[in-house]
């Protein structure tokens, strides 16, 4: 948005790709790309606090995951492996070689199977709020994860235990993408994440990574376990942030993101 007027500097576009279908996305700036992925049920819409601060140093690009948002629904089901083919193909389609790639959540987990696939692809990785769960653990908190999800329209006390600040635009947002996503594709997304070993794929990234957490998040209980994955990479936290960072900090995320990957090595 823009920092003075909160008016949106993003532009809309659509691109149509090699077996993933149609795809929206949310575009600022020039530069190298920077790809902005986002969390289970929301669009590129939730980069939209960012994008011009970005935008000063880079082609800055927030994709709707298939499914998601405006791009194209689903009708299998996609493995972590298969959103990041979807990825690739996005990628081609906008005759992007290689990018700055970054994810929250399940969009982070999806930036480590891409990372680590699509080396060459990967100028940088920054992977954001991400767990690092076995299968037995996703399956034990199973229950918890099908009421985040299955409904998709939550009410604003809901969505406040999970955003450091929600107004009824926020609410309204939040439920406009949750309910384009829809509860069976969401779960479904879940279940990609709990069948996906994000351990293994840190350890193989090779290309510059950074580990970010929101302090007050879910997910930074688990940071020991990046750390045994991968000691090299370096892990920061946004110390007003929980699991939404992009939301809670935007420009503090969006300085800590800008800093790294225009300091990663090529």
């Amino acid at each position: 948005m823009n920092e003075s007027t909160g008016t949106s500097v993003a532009r809309d576009g659509f691109v149509q790709t090699n077996g993933h279908g149609r795809m929206h996305y949310l575009e600022a700036g020039s530069g190298d790309p920077l790809l902005l992925i986002h969390t289970n049920g929301g669009s590129a819409h939730q980069y939209a606090s960012v994008m011009a601060r970005l935008a000063r140093s880079f082609r800055v690009i927030a994709w709707d995951m298939p499914g998601h948002g405006d791009s194209d629904p689903v009708t299998r089901h996609y493995s972590i492996a298969d959103y990041c083919a979807a990825l690739a193909a996005f990628m081609d389609s906008l005759c992007i070689p290689a990018a700055h790639v970054s994810g929250c959540s399940c969009g982070g987990t999806i930036t480590l199977g891409f990372a680590a696939s699509h080396a060459s692809r990967t100028l940088s990785a920054v992977v954001v709020e991400t767990p690092f769960r076995t299968f037995d653990e996703w399956g034990a908190r199973w229950a918890h994860t099908e009421a985040n999800f299955c409904v998709p329209t939550q009410g604003i006390e809901e969505v406040r235990h999970r955003l450091a600040r929600v107004d009824e635009a926020v609410l309204t947002r939040w439920n406009i993408d949750r309910n384009k996503a829809g509860g069976k594709l969401m779960i479904d997304v879940m279940w990609a994440m709990r069948e996906f070993d994000a351990a293994a794929a840190l350890g193989a990234i090779t290309r510059p990574t950074m580990m970010l957490y929101g302090a007050k998040g879910p997910t930074i209980a688990m940071r020991d376990r990046a750390t045994a994955a991968a000691p090299c990479v370096p892990i920061e936290s946004l110390a007003g942030s929980g699991h939404f960072p992009m939301l809670d900090e935007p420009d503090a995320f969006a300085d800590t993101l800008a800093r790294f990957c225009v300091g990663a090595p090529s």
